[in-house]
């Protein structure tokens, strides 16, 4: 999957699996099994789900991965890391995302005030993993945030390929909703997905 996303490129492939693998590692996940060549499900997991929102398909037949976001306390940390593994497989898992790319959203308006002090360290676990977005969404955000997000996407921008910031949209949820039918988005937000 993640050489299918990197468009078979493999040195970038390998360079972005060690990438979320040495991310993995910081929550004791050494590989992407339960070390006996297992399954990779877990229904232990299934209530760590609740930072994603079930969604169906956007308008060009694309997986949608919606995180809807909340905290995860420290204790939960490893578990939640390979609950979000389960749910990125997932989304990816059908022939017109993994060929094409997925929808990404990210609804900020659900973010706890109160920080508890993971979320760097979380964050750069999100930020390893090896999608191939084809529209990203940051939805809810206030005006204070939006300024200083773009603030820090011109600097990411002398690093970054400039055709990944050219996907990122921050819009306030009936923007998400223009593009992503409603049918297919998360029930929070009056959706049928």
């Amino acid at each position: 999957m993640a050489t299918i996303n990197t468009k078979l490129r493999v040195e970038e492939t390998a360079s972005k699996y060690a990438k979320w693998l040495g991310a993995l590692s910081a929550f004791g996940i050494d590989g992407l099994s339960d070390g006996e060549g297992g399954a990779l499900w877990d229904p232990s997991l299934v209530p760590l789900l609740r930072s994603y929102a079930p969604c169906g398909l956007d308008a060009q037949g694309r997986s949608i991965f919606w995180i809807k976001g909340g905290s995860i306390q420290p204790e939960e940390e490893s578990k939640s890391v390979w609950a979000g593994i389960m749910y990125f497989l997932a989304i990816h898992a059908d022939n017109a995302s993994l060929h094409r790319g997925i929808t990404f959203v990210i609804d900020v308006s659900r973010q706890p005030t109160k920080k508890i002090g993971n979320e760097s360290k979380l964050q750069r676990t999100w930020q390893s993993f090896p999608i191939r977005p084809q529209r990203i969404f940051i939805a809810g955000a206030s005006m204070v945030k939006r300024v200083f997000i773009n603030g820090l996407l011109k600097v990411a921008w002398f690093f970054t390929k400039q055709k990944i910031l050219d996907r990122i949209l921050f819009a306030d949820m009936a923007e998400v909703l223009a593009e992503v039918p409603l049918e297919s988005a998360p029930s929070y937000v009056g959706g049928g997905g």
